[in-house]
This record gives C-alpha cells, sequence and structure tokens, in this order.
C-alpha cells in the first residue's frame, strides 16, 4: 500500500537521522550538566536520547516500560520539535549498546518485550492528504502520524536467529508458523550465496487488535560469507491524529 511504502520512508529517513543524532552526542557522557538534548534515562542500561524526556517512558525492576496505550504526543514519547509548528521527521532516539530489555503496553492491552538496543519514534505532519494522481489512494494522510521502530537482538546464524524471533512471537502470543517459514527460507541454498545482489529477507507477523494503530513483530536476515546474521525488530504506526 502507498501508505506502507510512505511509513517505510520515513522510518529509514528516521534511522539516518537517528545515525547522525547520536554520533553527534558520542563525544558527551551521559548525564553532563548543560546537556539538554543528549540525557541518560536509567544509569543500568546507560540509555542515550536526544529530545525531552518522555512521559510515557518508565522503569520497573530494571525494565525500559513504555505505555503506548494512550494517544501518541510529541511529550508521551520524548520528540524533540526544535520549536517548530510543523514537524517534519522529528525523531526521538533511545540508544543503548548493550541491548537492555524494554516493554511496551500497547492499545487493546497487548504487551510486547524485548531486549532492545534501538527505540526510535518519529512524528510528521501534513496540512493536506496527498494522493496519488493516477489511482487515488492515499499517499500521506492528513494529520500528524507518529511511528516507533525497536532494533531488538542481532543474532549469528539460523537456530539463534529463528530461535528469537519464535520467543517474541511466543510471548507476545502470537502463532509461531512464520518462525518455521523463517527457518525454511533461511536454509535454502540461495539465502546463504555470497553474491552482492542478495538481498535482505524476512518474515513479519502483525499484532491483532492493536486500537487506533497497526503493529508487528518482524525478523530479517542477511546473508554473509560466514554466517546468517539476524535482526529482530517491532514496528508500530499509530492512526493519524490532528496537528496540535
Amino acid at each position: 500500500m502507498a501508505v506502507t511504502r510512505y511509513r517505510r520512508l520515513a522510518l529509514g529517513i528516521a534511522a539516518v537521522m537517528t545515525v547522525a543524532l547520536l554520533a553527534g552526542c558520542s563525544g558527551q557522557l551521559p548525564g553532563v550538566p548543560g546537556d539538554s538534548t543528549s540525557q541518560d534515562h536509567g544509569s543500568e542500561a546507560r540509555v542515550r536520547h536526544h529530545g525531552p524526556t518522555p512521559t510515557a517512558m518508565r522503569h520497573e525492576d530494571g525494565v525500559e516500560v513504555w505505555d503506548l496505550t494512550g494517544p501518541p504526543t510529541v511529550e508521551a514519547l520524548g520528540i524533540d520539535t526544535d520549536g517548530r509548528e510543523t514537524l517534519s521527521n522529528a525523531v526521538g532516539a533511545y540508544s543503548s549498546t548493550p541491548e537492555r530489555p524494554v516493554r511496551m503496553l500497547l492499545p487493546g492491552g497487548r504487551t510486547v518485550e524485548m531486549a532492545a538496543g534501538e527505540v526510535i519514534f518519529e512524528a510528521a505532519d501534513s496540512r493536506e492528504e496527498v494522493t496519488d494522481p493516477d489511482s487515488g489512494k492515499v499517499i500521506i494522510p492528513q494529520g500528524r502520524q507518529f511511528w516507533l521502530r525497536v532494533d531488538g537482538l542481532t543474532e549469528e546464524g539460523v537456530d539463534a536467529g529463528v530461535g528469537a524471533f519464535r520467543d517474541a512471537l511466543e510471548q507476545a502470543d502470537l502463532p509461531t508458523t512464520k518462525a518455521d517459514e523463517l527457518r525454511e527460507r533461511a536454509s535454502t541454498p540461495a539465502a546463504t550465496a555470497d553474491t552482492p545482489s542478495t538481498k535482505r529477507i524476512g518474515e513479519s507477523v502483525e499484532l491483532p487488535d492493536v486500537q487506533g494503530a497497526t503493529a508487528s513483530i518482524s525478523s530479517t536476515f542477511k546473508p554473509r560469507p560466514d554466517v546468517l546474521v539476524f535482526q529482530l525488530q517491532f514496528h508500530l504506526n499509530w492512526d493519524p491524529v490532528p496537528i496540535p
């Protein structure tokens, strides 16, 4: 769908911006006085954050908990608007090494928990609806859109990669059929071919009953000469809300 393509493009831009933001903070230590945009949320995980303190995040017994059950706002997600009234790819990025436990409380009562190194929120505004001139389909909906991408475990090898995907699905009370399909796809000769044209391959499971949003858990793998490397991710795409 066109809207999905826009979401993926926006998330890709957010990822690039996040790298730049975090790189810009790399020369400073967490919690340095006077540093208003680079903060340390949780000394155990030493999480680096660009933006204001998020109201939707708290720590419980060493777990970073995000209450995403309410309507998304820049205040709740800690997104730096830089004083702008209209947002374009405004980012709130939370990074740590190694991964820390992150729990997401979702609309509809479902919970997803995973080890994460990157938690990236993004917001973008469109004052008017944008449609495809040929098909008439909506490319960019009117309103303020929020996205979330959580980069989870990176595993080497089919057993570890598929196992992490299966565990995440089971924890979210989702069917594990896609984990079996991922193993099957990763076991084909083409999956391990060391060629420049080989693309990242994966499987994704959408979460049901997410009110006012769509969410999914996915695992992708990238061939490498010696081993397959898997990346576990969580995505959340909220329905547009009015621009304040």
